[in-house]
């Protein structure tokens, strides 16, 4: 079966999920793209190892891009082949959804960027946003699809997002609140890009490649 053998149509076709609280807000598309997607995916990944490159993280005061390990430990292919398609199918489809369930005042949204990446044992990202001070390139949403061999072979790995705060911002730190979202297979879990985020340490015992945290990365810009 082919990266375009079963595509979602409506989002009506799976079960989501959103987040309650408003100083933390999230919503999560479970079982979107089907176990064969998910296979394709993997394998693809196993024939591409060679061609993942090292993260950066950008200084937002520079605009540097420099390799920190203890920042941003991932690697990362923007060649997707055939799999494109179906992701970015999905994602277009629950733009106007996302904006509406996430109370977010944009007219509209489009997907602009995706990367696939890779988490290998200790690999982690720290806390930051993933907003641009570029006026051509507005992030409204970011989006994260896991695809990870299943049973799961590694742990941690979770995606904590940081809740604004009750009070004033100086009386609390950025992470006064958090919730962890469990990086679970053929999930799409959305949420606003100035939302403080981090990737929790990941443990992968048989330090294998093909055993490591998955996941395809998009951002949804403002669109027009």
């Amino acid at each position: 079966m082919n990266a375009r053998s079963r595509v979602v149509a409506t989002l009506e076709d799976v079960r989501s999920e959103t987040r309650a609280d408003p100083r933390c807000p999230f919503l999560a598309y479970h079982n979107i793209l089907g176990a064969a997607y998910v296979a394709g995916l993997l394998d693809h990944v196993m024939a591409h190892q060679s061609d993942f490159q090292t993260g950066v993280m950008r200084n937002r005061e520079t605009g540097e891009e420099i390799a920190d390990p203890v920042q941003r430990d991932a690697v990362y292919l923007s060649d997707f082949g055939a799999f494109l398609a179906p992701i970015k199918s999905f994602v277009s489809a629950s733009a106007a959804s996302a904006l509406s369930a996430l109370r977010l005042n944009e007219a509209r949204v489009k997907p602009r960027e995706f990367v696939i990446t890779a988490y290998r044992d200790g690999g982690h990202i720290a806390e930051h946003i993933d907003t641009h001070k570029r006026p051509d390139r507005i992030r409204i949403l970011s989006c994260v699809y896991y695809f990870a061999a299943m049973p799961r072979r590694f742990s941690g790995g979770q995606l904590r997002l940081y809740g604004l705060p009750r009070g004033p911002a100086a009386q609390q730190g950025p992470s006064a609140s958090f919730i962890d979202i469990e990086p679970r297979t053929d999930t799409l879990v959305i949420f606003p890009s100035w939302l403080r985020h981090k990737v929790m340490p990941v443990r992968v015992p048989s330090g294998a490649w093909a055993d490591s945290r998955f996941t395809i990365n998009c951002w949804m810009h403002r669109a027009g």
